[in-house]
């Protein structure tokens, strides 16, 4: 119960310190990145001067103090001819629309912008860009028709909604001049900042704002299309519909932006509204629900943080970017890493349960190898035996004709002749009475023959050691593996040897091996780590592993050009000291 206390108290802190800090980035960036607060010079009273030297080489975000002609379409002729309209200066974002904050008031309606630009004297191209005005619009510059998107005119109205860029030649002075009409959008007029520069710095601003909010929308997509996933396989069919209803809302808000529809747009704002709600409450309940997974902590960040950016983006809606995503976009991407580092743990402990799956099968197939070699070695002995069995007799023979004939000195030449040619014919040593690791010990001593690596092997053990025979064959197969491709890289003319010595006291086996190296082990706070790769040895490891299930431990240790590795095992059946094979 304790611990259970004490695991719901990490969570709960992990969690608080997350939205704490995830909603300060917000903060920040909706303070720092933000076209409505922008640094830079301002407008005084619909006029704008601009820096002669510096005007060219940055953005200029046209926020504040336009000149504002409420309940009027009107051109630059008729403001000429006419001075006596009524105008009042505003703020791009200030109010919802058109009915400049009065509640009783109809939001839709028209309306006309007009800002003067002081210019550098030096004649150059500039361009103005303009992101959805709401609902159609004709733009004027220095008194010349500029564009036209939809149609605002009040008999002939049309809607549409577009990102325009408008470029134009101008020195001096520039008077812009923007006719809004709205019969769809609740939030009538400009409700996106313009902004103005050099024809170069307004395109590339364009092009990393759309790259930048695409590769982050694309992250989010790949999140939520992640999370479906899941579901559909787990068969969790409410989540499934959820996540079903916010990927739909998802892909809405995404394609809406080609839509030239106000209407359209509207509609899908509200239901983007609500479903981003709905989202950050859903996840962060069902990210503590599944608190006990083993990557628990990792999805509890990511989705803490992608909640929170949801929240901010309902929080702080006066916010567009000057450059890059937006909150939803930002909190998206920690979360893709969220969920890339999870399936990189994965793939790591994947490849680590392949690796160590191909070292069994390798050691499986050493032991059937071993095995089968063995058992042909154990037959040609056999035929050997069966051989000298049956020409014993012949040499028998002699001998007794030779003692008949009293020829001692022939008879004695003759024995000492037949017993040398019988010790070359039985010549198979047997190193211990367990098939496998007999096996083993051959095959190995083969292989160090055919590499001019020197052999030694010492067995003095109980016959029953109750250790299984795959965990010997691994042990001895990983064992003898290193020690002959360590031995095998040591440079011609210096001694190459591996030493094998195996002992039973105290109801324990210790088995010591030492070969000839080259260089020194990398070792790490779990192990050994191989000197043939960057990461643990995987040998060693099973090795380690293989000793610490049956009591026991492995050290390792290599110093002036010898490894030395010695393991020790609990064996499980008493046996006697006195039967000892080898």
């Amino acid at each position: 119960m304790a611990a259970i206390e004490k695991k719901n108290k990490l969570w709960t802190l992990i969690f608080g310190i997350t939205v704490i800090l995830s909603m300060t980035a917000f903060f920040l960036m909706y303070r720092m990145n933000n076209e409505y607060t922008a640094r830079g010079e301002q407008p005084i009273q619909g006029i704008l001067c601009l820096d002669e030297e510096k005007a060219a080489g940055k953005l200029h975000y046209l926020d504040r103090e336009w000149q504002y002609f409420p309940g009027k379409l009107l051109t630059p002729d008729m403001l000429k001819e006419n001075t006596g309209y009524y105008s009042r200066y505003i703020s791009i974002g200030e109010y919802g629309g058109m009915e400049l904050g009065d509640k009783n008031a109809s939001p839709y309606g028209c309306g006309t912008y007009r800002m003067i630009l002081i210019l550098p004297k030096k004649e150059q191209t500039w361009a103005l860009s303009l992101k959805k005005v709401f609902s159609a619009y004709r733009i004027y510059i220095n008194g010349e028709l500029a564009g036209e998107v939809g149609d605002p005119d009040e008999k002939t109205y049309k809607e549409q909604i577009m990102n325009r860029v408008f470029t134009f030649q101008g020195s001096e002075m520039a008077e812009i001049v923007i006719a809004v009409a709205d019969k769809n959008h609740v939030k009538s007029g400009i409700q996106y900042i313009p902004v103005f520069g050099s024809p170069v710095q307004i395109n590339m601003q364009r092009g990393l704002r759309v790259l930048g909010s695409g590769f982050a929308m694309a992250f989010c997509i790949c999140v939520m299309f992640g999370v479906l996933t899941v579901h559909i396989r787990t068969r969790t069919y409410l989540s499934l519909m959820i996540d079903v209803w916010i990927v739909a809302a998802f892909l809405l808000e995404i394609f809406v932006d080609i839509l030239p529809s106000a209407g359209i747009f509207y509609e899908a704002s509200w239901i983007s509204e609500a479903v981003k709600w709905v989202a950050a409450f859903y996840m962060l309940v069902n990210t503590f629900g599944e608190t006990d997974c083993g990557y628990g902590k990792i999805v509890l960040v990511g989705t803490t943080v992608y909640a929170c950016s949801l929240a901010a983006d309902r929080i702080w809606p006066l916010y567009e970017p000057i450059i890059g995503g937006r909150f939803p976009e930002t909190g998206g991407m920690v979360l893709a890493i969220a969920f890339a580092c999870v399936l990189w743990r994965d793939l790591s402990e994947a490849y680590k349960i392949r690796l160590t799956y191909e070292i069994y099968s390798k050691q499986t197939e050493l032991r059937l190898l071993a095995q089968k070699k063995h058992y042909e070695k154990l037959k040609a002995q056999m035929d050997e035996t069966s051989r000298v069995r049956h020409d014993m007799r012949q040499h028998l023979r002699v001998l007794a004709a030779l003692l008949e004939q009293k020829q001692y000195e022939e008879m004695q030449t003759y024995l000492c002749r037949y017993t040398r040619e019988f010790q070359e014919r039985l010549t198979y040593q047997t190193y211990c009475k367990n098939q496998v690791t007999d096996a083993i010990l051959h095959y190995y001593e083969e292989i160090c023959r055919e590499k001019r690596i020197s052999f030694q092997c010492q067995v003095e053990a109980p016959e029953n050691t109750g250790i299984e025979d795959t965990d010997f064959c691994r042990l001895f197969g990983n064992l003898l593996e290193n020690a002959v491709e360590a031995a095998e890289r040591c440079p011609d003319g210096s001694p190459r040897f591996i030493r094998v010595q195996i002992r039973a006291r105290n109801n324990k086996l210790l088995i010591e091996e030492e070969n000839s190296c080259t260089g020194s082990l990398r070792r790490g706070r779990d192990g050994i780590f191989s000197g043939k790769h960057s990461g643990q040895g995987i040998g060693t490891a099973s090795i380690s592993e293989i000793a610490a299930r049956y009591g026991g431990l492995a050290d390792f240790q290599d110093h002036n050009g010898i490894f030395k590795a010695e393991i020790f095992l609990r064996l499980t059946k008493k046996d006697t000291e006195d039967k000892l094979f080898g």
